[in-house]
């Protein structure tokens, strides 16, 4: 391989590289946010007068709703990618 294919192999990967760090940070803020987001419907209904097991529950269910749709996301965005580089 000669070396200028070898220099944009590097610049690739060092993008990739970069670009999996952002998406790694803005999932973690995304998770963060979805964190407040489940504490504040579990205290809203505990407010309301929902027992504390059943609002518990609620806000696992939004919890895992909300993450599974990032995930869900996440995995259609990839496969869409991959189907653009074909």
């Amino acid at each position: 391989m000669s070396e200028k294919y070898e220099d944009a192999d590097t610049i690739i990967s060092d993008l990739e590289s970069r670009m999996a760090l952002v998406n790694l940070v803005r999932r973690g803020e995304y998770a963060a946010g979805i964190a407040v987001l489940s504490g504040d419907v579990m205290k809203s209904a505990l407010e309301a007068g929902i027992p504390y097991a059943m609002a518990e529950e609620m806000a696992s269910d939004f919890w895992k709703a909300e993450m599974l749709a990032d995930t869900v996301a996440g995995l259609l965005h990839n496969v869409e990618t991959e189907e653009g580089d074909d």
